[in-house]
Parts: C-alpha cells; sequence; structure tokens
C-alpha cells in the first residue's frame, strides 16, 4: 500500500552488486513478503512470483501471510475492505486455506 515502484528496488539492487562485484564481496538482500495482504489476489501472488523470479533472481522460501494488527492502516483495509484514504473497496481474503495459497504460489520451485 502507497509503496515506491519496483524500480527503486531494482535500481538499488543493481548498485549493491556492482559494489559487490567491486569490492569482492557476496553481500545479498534479505526480503519481506508477505501474502494475502489486503488487495492481494492469486494473481498478485503470481506477478509477484514473476518480478522476484525475474528482477530479483531469487525463489522466496520465507513468505508471511498477512496477520491484522492494531492501528495499522493494512488491518483497517482488511476488516472494511475499502481503502482507508480513497475509500475505493478492496479485496480482503479470509478463507485461511487461500490464504495458503498464496502463500504457496510465492514459494513454488519453478
Amino acid at each position: 500500500m502507497e509503496k515506491c515502484s519496483n524500480r527503486y528496488l531494482i535500481e538499488f539492487k543493481k548498485i549493491l552488486d556492482r559494489f559487490n562485484d567491486k569490492c569482492g564481496k557476496n553481500q545479498f538482500l534479505t526480503y519481506y513478503l508477505i501474502a494475502a495482504h489486503p488487495g492481494c489476489t492469486e494473481k498478485s501472488m503470481a506477478e509477484m512470483k514473476k518480478f522476484v523470479s525475474v528482477n530479483l533472481a531469487i525463489n522466496p522460501e520465507q513468505v508471511q501471510i498477512f496477520t491484522p494488527l492494531p492501528s495499522t492502516f493494512s488491518t483497517l483495509m482488511y476488516y472494511t475492505e475499502a481503502h482507508p484514504f480513497t475509500g475505493k473497496k478492496i479485496f480482503a481474503e479470509k478463507n485461511t486455506r487461500k490464504k495458503e495459497k498464496q502463500k504457496y504460489i510465492l514459494q513454488e520451485r519453478t
């Protein structure tokens, strides 16, 4: 929600990779991925899987399923099924098995 473009992550990773090559280091980024965040569908997860596979060259192993926490916009979105700033309706997965499926989509071996 309200995150900057993926291009910034890709640019940052390229810079890090260049510095690693120049300095002979083997440093890497650790990504925090969440499945079933309000607004995400199985299609969203498939798109994210493609993005991380192609652009980040990773196959995620650690993926957290969204958990509503007090006092966050994400929780507000989850319970109201609406964007907190625009009021526009959004999808919020409430079925546990379907949440697990979103997680599985991200973790599938390709």
